[in-house]
């Protein structure tokens, strides 16, 4: 979670209002308290950096000479950061649609921001140039099962962890080391197709990568836990699906409260290996896991549609009859801003309304990368589920409506023959 810095009070009332808003105010706003000079505001300006939240300092126009002065502040508390001065002359000026866009592209810097130094290194500035995009994400291409499918499929040869930027209708720029080497389009509906390619690969070990982001995804899981405990007087439940995003907020989740439930909807045609990976990662968590089984019965209802998912309704129903049992449940899931302009839109905690009566949902992983969760739970000492290593950005049933061409050919080289169509 983020803390979004002012330096007047009136300021922060402007930034108050859009995160009350857009983000249902589980943002922290803070004021330095209206000085105008490093001395009057320091004092201020020290507090915050010492809590969990990742600072995001915005100024005004008149307000940029300040700006010089704290930035080394900001620099040495060894934190993510990003500051910016605004083109008005106070932060309140601003209108307040063209702020919260200011919000929406900076929040999207924290996970699409990259460095190149001998490895990918996340950083808000992003000197490496990738296109930020409030509605893009950023993944890592891991395994030799990934690259050997990009040869065979699409004859595009990759470096080892290769860099990969998700943007609109799954469309995908690789880069091998600091090279751009294909943009393939992975459209929906339509074949998989390779809109250019270039042979310029260059390995990045995964132990560097991992040792230039400790630092930076340990703050953004500090800040991820402390925005959690807020709810530690409910009984804790996880949506679990053996994904990267419901496994990342799972590892989150027992690194914070003493007692949380995973629930697995194992549904009919679920993606293969699954549930030997869901039962062994719970087993080293210790968390208790509960399994519902859900049958899917195509010949009754037809291959499930977008228009029709009636799939998603039984796996909704499934789950809420599993959080129904608990006195005060909430739900931690793995949504993500990176995955689609919708769930970019919601705040990070929504209120459904069931047939069990509401029920919480929370989303910890809200604004990290799909890199940042790979890389999250590798440092913690799991693996992905294995079709990652294999060329899956998601995982979902073998027939999802949302699966692409790319998914599919995944799929068959595995033999699995419930396709959709």
């Amino acid at each position: 979670m983020f803390a979004l810095i002012a330096r007047a009070r009136k300021d922060a009332k402007a930034l108050s209002y859009i995160n009350e808003r857009n983000y249902g105010g589980f943002l922290r706003v803070e004021s330095l308290g209206g000085g105008r000079t490093k001395e009057e505001v320091l004092e201020n300006l020290e507090r915050i950096l010492e809590g969990p939240y990742i600072p995001v300092l915005l100024l005004g126009e008149k307000e940029k000479d300040l700006m010089e002065e704290l930035l080394p502040v900001l620099r040495d508390s060894g934190k993510p950061f990003y500051a910016r001065v605004l083109r008005t002359k106070r932060v309140r000026n601003m209108r307040v649609d063209e702020l919260y866009s200011h919000i929406e592209e900076i929040k999207a810097r924290f996970r699409l921001g990259i460095e190149w130094k001998g490895t990918y290194a996340l950083n808000p500035e992003n000197p490496f140039g990738l296109e930020i995009n409030p509605d893009y994400d950023v993944y890592l291409a891991l395994g030799d099962g990934f690259r050997k499918a990009m040869i065979s499929l699409l004859d595009v040869e990759l470096g080892e962890n290769s860099l990969v930027l998700r943007k609109t209708m799954n469309q995908e720029i690789y880069f091998s080391g600091p090279n751009k080497v294909a943009e393939i389009s992975k459209k929906l509906g339509f074949p998989t197709e390779v809109l250019w390619k270039c042979p310029c690969t260059e390995d990045v070990s995964l132990d560097s990568l991992i040792s230039a982001n400790r630092e930076y995804i340990e703050a953004f899981a500090s800040a991820s836990k402390a925005f959690l405990r807020a709810f530690e007087d409910y009984d804790i439940v996880v949506p679990w699906s053996g994904g990267k995003d419901s496994t990342a907020t799972l590892i989150l989740a027992k690194e914070v409260f003493d007692e949380v439930t995973a629930v697995y909807v194992r549904m009919e045609y679920e993606m293969p290996g699954t549930d030997e990976y869901v039962e062994e990662l719970a087993k080293r968590l210790g968390v208790k896991l509960v399994r519902v089984d859900v049958p899917m019965p195509i010949e009754e209802y037809g291959m499930p549609t977008h228009r029709n998912r009636w799939c998603t309704r039984k796996k909704v129903e499934a789950l809420y009859s599993v959080v129904s049992e608990f006195e005060n449940p909430v739900l931690l899931v793995g949504d993500r801003d990176g995955e689609s302009a919708r769930r970019r839109l919601k705040p990070p905690v929504v209120e459904r309304k069931t047939d069990f009566g509401r029920i919480l949902e929370v989303m910890p992983i809200k604004f990290w990368s799909g890199f940042m969760v790979q890389l999250f739970i590798l440092m913690r000492g799991f693996n992905l589920h294995p079709l990652y290593y294999e060329g899956f950005y998601r995982l979902g049933c073998t027939i999802c409506p949302s699966l692409a061409e790319w998914e599919v050919e995944l799929l068959k080289k595995r033999g699995v023959k419930a396709l959709p169509g």
